[in-house]
């Protein structure tokens, strides 16, 4: 009976020592910066566009400027107004929710139009076309009116969102 109550006390023990390890190793991870996820970007569709040396460091200036200005329409489009989930909205809400829906896609679109400008003069059409598609609305894509960049794959319109904050 003592061997049965030790055994279960040490199993206790270890499986409280392993939780605390994970909670640990869950706080250590690291929260990357917005400037460290666009440098992983930047390295990450250098490679995939095989660019030279010299097209490298000109499209990582162009491509910051870029996603610093799609990011202040991104955090205008966030700073207004939300409305509460499940809440039922009157007309005049939805009127307005739909308004700002156009007013940020038209700048989004407007940003777009005007980097790909700036890609193009040192890009081919397709490697723009790439750089463009990253940044793609889950809205543009699959039509579900929201801003992820999570899809589970061979799915058409199923997908997991992980909504932009």
């Amino acid at each position: 009976m003592k061997r049965l109550m030790i055994l279960a006390i040490s199993a206790i023990l270890v499986a409280n020592i392993s939780a605390q390890e994970q909670k640990k190793e869950a706080k250590e991870k690291k929260q990357f910066t917005k400037e460290e996820r666009v440098d992983f970007e930047v390295k990450r569709l250098t490679r995939e566009l095989m660019l030279s040396d010299q097209q490298a460091e000109k499209f990582a200036t162009t491509y910051r400027e870029y996603r610093n200005e799609l990011d202040e329409v991104f955090q205008k489009e966030e700073g207004q107004k939300q409305f509460e989930p499940g809440k039922e909205l009157t007309d005049k809400e939805l009127d307005q929710l739909a308004k700002k829906r156009f007013a940020g896609m038209k700048k989004f679109a407007a940003v777009q139009e005007k980097f790909y400008d700036k890609f193009r003069k040192d890009l081919s059409a397709r490697q723009v076309e790439k750089v463009l598609r990253l940044k793609d609305s889950c809205s543009e894509k699959n039509g579900c009116g929201q801003k992820c960049h999570k899809h589970e794959k061979g799915k058409e319109n199923a997908h997991k969102h992980e909504i932009r904050k």
